[in-house]
């Protein structure tokens, strides 16, 4: 079997290809200059430039950024047929006979049809907008000066949008690992694959691979999986996941990997006694800031663990000429809609500094695609109960209730924080189906305070998992 993908892959992978143009001769001196072409600097560069300022944006991998390329997009394409396959069998005995088999070669060559189209398309896209398009890495050379290919840039503006990238682990054999893009661009799906961590990427990818027929272990070194999630329902998660047959281990910290014949020999626990063979090992333990080649100490940028310092309107708080936007920054959440948000907010105050627009994080959904899939918005308990803030909790079970019940599903819960007076939503918490396209609903109730009259005096379609949102806020 054939994998690609490293631990710290190659930013330029070779499906995509940056098309070679004739470029004019460029002004050294831009009004602002983009670090990334991905969500959070595409962004930024498209408003920029749609507003008559100078823009050059450069990257050292293909455009398009992770999400579309080596994250969210093709993840779901993935997730299409395992969640066709899950659904199939809580459906046996239930009208359904048999459960779908995955083509994985098919499946890859669809995946394909979405994403390798995508930095040729972005690149001419931007150029037509009236941004500068580059091709490399820029290294910082001073406050407001960067060197990208061997040519020295300066910019009123400087725009770090480089995201993240997999976090390198240490353990000998650490280099026979695949890391996120390798999974999503495998020719073959392995007979056995363990997935190191606890997080997002491990939990969604195990549920691709076991639901499209690979047998699935989960290493994770501490006590619990999805920390940012209720621990109630990432509990519950676990447990659906095991009933299932993937095998999830906590407390499992992996010691060292080498080669046994052709497959690999993982071996964990305190002591590294315990082991497993696997055809593919992935690296799943989490992202670290995309900086290591910036020298962002010639710019004087400050940075923390989750990346550049930026103030609440997204500048960077040691150097008034560089911002930060996306992953990158050291900010709540790493999500293309904040991504977004955050350059909106750049944006808006480069174009007109008296505005102080400051990111508003309010209602910031996010959904974990297992299977079932996890979501999320606001509050949780134990931040309501930190805060000090005075709440009621609201628990229902979803199994029972129409929408989930003709599906089959054994494993669903959602939990609401409503404030003491029960007039408004705090926070809410779904595992079971279609939560993650509930949780947009949670999230336009959070964000813009609509009250719990106004949800139950609105008529909704049924019968739908949005019908039964009305209940789900009161006991």
């Amino acid at each position: 079997m054939r994998y690609h993908g490293r631990i710290n892959p190659p930013l330029a992978p070779t499906r995509h290809h940056i098309p070679v143009l004739e470029i004019p001769a460029m002004p050294d001196h831009y009004d602002a200059l983009i670090l990334g072409a991905g969500p959070a600097g595409g962004g930024v560069a498209s408003r920029l430039a749609k507003a008559g300022l100078n823009v050059a944006m450069t990257d050292s991998g293909p455009y398009g950024g992770t999400c579309p390329l080596t994250g969210c997009n093709p993840k779901k394409v993935l997730l299409g047929p395992a969640d066709l396959s899950q659904m199939a069998a809580h459906m046996k005995g239930k009208g359904i006979i048999c459960k779908p088999s995955v083509n994985w070669q098919e499946l890859m060559a669809f995946k394909r049809t979405f994403t390798e189209p995508i930095p040729e398309r972005a690149f001419k896209a931007y150029s037509q907008e009236g941004v500068t398009t580059l091709t490399g890495g820029g290294r910082f050379t001073g406050p407001d000066s960067v060197e990208i290919d061997g040519r020295e840039l300066t910019a009123d503006n400087i725009f770090i949008c480089t995201g993240v990238r997999a976090r390198p682990l240490s353990f000998p054999g650490a280099e026979h690992l695949i890391d996120n893009a390798g999974f999503l661009d495998m020719d073959e799906l392995p007979e056995h694959i363990v997935l190191v961590g606890g997080g997002y990427i491990a939990m969604e990818f195990a549920a691709i691979a076991h639901y499209c027929g690979a047998r699935v272990t989960v290493l994770q070194r501490s006590d619990a999986i999805l920390r940012g999630f209720d621990n109630e329902l990432s509990g519950l998660l676990m447990q659906a996941m095991r009933d299932a047959g993937i095998t999830l281990l906590l407390n499992a910290p992996v010691q060292f990997v080498d080669k046994n014949g052709g497959r690999l020999r993982v071996c964990y626990g305190e002591e590294g006694n315990e082991s497993v063979i696997a055809d593919a090992v992935v690296n799943c333990a989490g992202r670290v800031p995309n900086i290591e080649t910036l020298n962002l100490e010639a710019a004087g940028v400050e940075t923390g663990p989750k990346g550049v310092q930026v103030k609440p309107t997204m500048q960077s708080v040691s150097n008034p000429k560089v911002w930060a936007v996306g992953d990158v920054a050291d900010t709540p959440y790493e999500l293309t809609p904040t991504a977004v948000l955050e350059a909106e907010v750049a944006v808006a105050n480069v174009l007109d500094p008296a505005a102080n627009r400051k990111a508003d994080y309010t209602g910031i959904p996010t959904s974990c695609f297992t299977l079932p899939p996890l979501a999320a918005c606001g509050l949780t308990v134990a931040q309501a109960a930190k805060q000090g803030i005075p709440h009621t909790v609201i628990t229902q079970d979803l199994p029972s209730k129409f929408p989930w019940k003709r599906l089959g599903e054994q494993y669903g819960r959602s939990k609401v924080i409503l404030d003491a007076n029960r007039e408004y939503i705090l926070g809410a918490h779904i595992l079971g189906h279609n939560a993650e396209e509930m949780i947009n609903l949670f999230a336009m109730a959070i964000r813009n305070r609509i009250s719990l009259d106004t949800l139950h005096s609105t008529y909704w379609a049924y019968p739908t998992c949005g019908y039964y949102i009305q209940y789900l806020v009161k006991e």
